[in-house]
């Protein structure tokens, strides 16, 4: 080998790695590179897979056709893999009776005697390595030499396009998250205005279906009405769910519990034409979430799989026991590393473009025809994951079908034992008509058509109601009142909401019983602790009976003798 070619080789080849010459053809010089300055017969690039167990003869010089980009080699024990990553370089003599490991096939077949290899490392693990190969004299020193310094340059282009890669990949990843958090922010703002008109459209019209006979011709008209604010409900609630702006009751729970609760349902709504098969981990971590919204989550998945397998199919549902590092999925600036538990629902369907793949999430984005879907299921799905403190990834290919995987964070251990899953709502009995009362409410709500709808349906229901717009006008009332058993307050509000309102009357009145109302929830509550200590909550748009439901099981199922009628209130 002459030294001023060699070295005159390796400022050449550094320089080219330095411009903007794509890799594969940088890989190929490379090998090429290394066989004619070291007159070798082969030269290869073995590039190490992804799971550290094979190597893949990516690029090379002097092979049969078909050999590079196609043969990968075993890493396994004792395997020429293992023997040449162990190592960071080599000079092997007598190649087929080494002791050490089984020759590879694809080595016997080009009756190689002798190797020269250096490792390439990155910076966890090695990428590979590059490799000469003689049909006799084994390559001395100074080949291997030269081999390194060629190695060094092929080591560093690699890790600079996976580095910009890298940064590209986040800049997109991070785009994608800013767009979603501004769709979520105007999703729940949008949702918290739009239920306040529901409530107060779906409130009044409760009132005037009580008011018409069946046989009424403006029955109709109103149950129609009715029916219009129901799915308008049903969309701000999709839209709360997806901008994590409502309002979760968390336990400790058994996920396999779930999927079994929901699973004839299931069965019932995926149709005869699919099979749902069930792969449930034992001893599965408990974890920490909304059992309601877990099942929801399950039913959305499986609606959407559905639709996807016209034909019939398979869907699947998994759990595991899992544990994250911060570099799953090239995720390194979201996941928190730690123990997770996985439920994974995969389907057999037509699967997704890499376009509708990317805007899975996005709401009201669908690709069913028009009239058969809101696109709101993924997001919901999307919203009550990360609420949950989990994450969620798509993985799907154009007729390859799609697997949806949710990672829900282990439940600390202190947390307490899984939670019973509540009876199937088919189950329960019927729910009785609401009570009347008599005890006194403050009513503070600062939209006048919601405070004027509640303070009807109350003070009809026997109850003596005070209404105030906000929480500073509440406390003026609240002085003037000698007796108050509940407080009915909005959550957010001009000057003082809800919670601020309850902290400074419990202060006089610690038996006081508080019910909060919102349009949003989550984020917007201010100190959750009043939630946690035990106040109730209802969700903005609630049915009036609902109301008056949570009235009396807040102040006590027996409500005190109604006042007679005529008698002020």
């Amino acid at each position: 080998m002459d030294p001023a070619r060699a070295l005159k080789t390796v400022a050449e080849f550094g320089a080219r790695a330095l411009s903007s010459t794509p890799l594969p053809e940088l890989l190929d010089t490379g090998a090429q590179l290394a066989r004619e300055v070291t007159e070798s017969q082969y030269a290869v690039f073995f590039e190490r897979s992804p799971g550290g167990d094979a190597l893949l003869m990516r690029a090379g010089g002097g092979w049969r056709p078909g050999v590079i980009g196609r043969v990968s080699l075993s890493t396994g024990a004792g395997s020429f893999g293992r023997y040449v990553l162990q190592q960071p370089s080599r000079l092997v003599g007598a190649l087929p009776s080494h002791p050490d490991f089984g020759v590879p096939a694809v080595l016997r077949e080009h009756a190689v005697e002798s190797m020269a290899c250096v490792r390439l490392d990155g910076l966890v693990h090695p990428l590979g390595t590059l490799a000469l190969f003689n049909l006799r004299d084994e390559p001395g020193p100074d080949a291997l030499i030269f081999l390194q310094a060629i190695g060094n340059v092929v080591a560093t282009a690699i890790l600079r396009q996976v580095t910009e890669e890298g940064l590209l990949q986040s800049q997109i990843r991070l785009q994608s998250v800013q767009k979603m958090e501004a769709i979520g922010r105007l999703a729940g703002g949008i949702a918290h205005d739009f239920n306040n008109l529901v409530q107060a459209i779906g409130g009044y019209t409760e009132i005037l279906l009580r008011h018409l006979t069946e046989g009424d011709p403006l029955r109709r008209n109103a149950e129609e009405i009715k029916k219009a604010g129901d799915r308008a409900a049903a969309l701000t609630r999709q839209l709360l769910a997806f901008s994590r702006q409502q309002v979760l009751q968390p336990s400790v729970l058994d996920l396999n519990g779930v999927v079994h609760h929901v699973e004839q349902l299931l069965i019932r709504l995926i149709g005869a034409d699919i099979h749902l098969r069930t792969y449930l981990s034992e001893e599965l971590w408990p974890i920490k979430a909304d059992a309601v919204q877990l099942e929801q989550v399950l039913m959305n998945l499986a609606v959407n799989a559905r639709d996807a397998m016209h034909g019939g199919g398979v869907l699947t549902i998994e759990t595991a026991n899992v544990e994250l590092t911060r570099s799953i999925d090239g995720e390194a600036f979201v996941v928190v590393a730690g123990p997770y538990v996985l439920l994974a629902v995969t389907d057999t369907g037509a699967g997704m473009n890499a376009e509708t793949k990317a805007r899975a999430f996005e709401p009201f984005f669908t690709t069913k025809p028009p009239g058969q879907g809101t696109g709101l299921g993924l997001s919901m799905v999307y919203g009550i994951v990360k609420q949950s403190g989990g994450y969620i990834w798509v993985d799907s290919e154009l007729g390859a079908g799609t697997r949806i995987r949710i990672y829900l964070p282990r439940a600390d251990s202190a947390a307490g034992h899984p939670a019973p899953i509540a009876p199937a709502l088919e189950a329960l009995p019927p729910v009785p008509p609401p009570a009347h009362g008599s005890e006194t409410l403050l009513l503070v709500e600062d939209e006048a058509g919601v405070r004027e709808l509640i303070h009807e349906w109350l003070a009809g229901h026997g109850y003596t109601v005070h209404a105030a717009e906000d929480g500073v006008q509440a406390l003026d009332v609240a002085e003037r009142l000698d007796a108050l058993d509940l407080l009915v307050a909005d959550v957010v509000m001009p000057t003082m909401g809800g919670p601020a309102l309850a902290k400074r009357l419990l202060q006089s009145r610690p038996d006081l019983k508080v019910i909060f109302v919102s349009g949003y929830a989550d984020e917007a509550i201010g100190d959750r602790r009043m939630l946690e200590d035990g106040a109730a909550f209802l969700q903005k748009p609630f049915t009036l009976d609902d109301l008056l439901r949570k009235v009396r099981e807040v102040l006590g199922e027996q409500a005190p003798p109604s006042r007679a009628p005529g008698e002020p209130r």
